[in-house]
């Protein structure tokens, strides 16, 4: 898959357009974004669950310059720095496959995917990205089996966790990315090096709903039950950024 560094959700809206120009990253407004947190806590680990969404509907190929739609989950030590590392398990489809998962680090210079294999549909997966031993680990386990980890350098402590479905039109056209299975993100647990009471206070949410971000330790380990997403039509200016 081509990628590029993401712009991070709260990052100034690019002009609307009627309809997205080939060769174009478009990102989807349905979305959450979480920190930093206070003082000098970081983001010591991140798990959460979630169901392969359904490969995207209505887009439009061409076999020489195929379109690619994205999901995932990233931490990284700043809010959308193209020179820090961006530690992201992600999905990828393109219209002739079925969904497909990767562990993904995005650095600076270029990214690279680990383990990418087809998964059927209505499989639950379990992500985890952890910091050990100033290695960020990326887990990724299926029916209580690891089925793709990832182990790199954490180049600076994790401050932001967020999320983004992303598309490369390539020379056709992107089409819809459907709710995910059940709408949700489930059991979103965040661990913090150092306790933080209100690390609640930066968690944003951009067209999606979630079920109270809260800490019942005093402040080192958060929970959401869930996070819901809604359908994003690519093709659509209301629905999405262009970069």
């Amino acid at each position: 898959m081509r990628s590029v560094y993401a712009l991070t959700p709260l990052a100034a809206a690019i002009g609307a357009v009627a309809s997205q120009p080939a060769d174009s990253w478009v990102f989807g407004n349905s979305l959450f974004y979480l920190g930093p947190p206070s003082g000098n806590s970081y983001i010591a680990k991140a798990t959460y669950s979630i169901v392969p969404p359904s490969v995207p509907w209505g887009a439009k190929s061409n076999a020489d310059d195929e379109p690619w739609v994205s999901v995932w989950v990233g931490a990284s030590s700043t809010a959308g720095d193209q020179d820090a590392n961006l530690y992201q398990p992600i999905f990828n489809w393109c219209p002739d496959q079925e969904s497909q998962y990767a562990a993904n680090i995005l650095p600076p210079l270029d990214q690279y995917f680990d383990n990418g294999f087809t998964i059927g549909a209505a499989l639950q997966l379990l992500r985890s990205v952890a910091v050990v031993n100033s290695k960020v680990v990326q887990t990724v386990t299926m029916n209580d089996e690891i089925i793709s980890k990832e182990s790199d350098a954490l180049d600076a402590p994790l401050q932001y966790l967020y999320s983004s479905n992303e598309c490369y039109t390539g020379a056709g056209s992107c089409g819809s990315l459907t709710r995910y299975h059940n709408t949700e993100i489930t059991n979103l647990t965040v661990t913090l090096s150092e306790v933080d009471t209100r690390f609640d206070s930066v968690m944003s949410l951009d067209s999606v709903t979630d079920a109270e971000f809260k800490s019942t330790d005093g402040g080192i380990t958060w929970h959401t039950d869930r996070i819901t997403v809604n359908t994003i039509d690519f093709d659509s200016s209301d629905d999405t950024q262009v970069q």
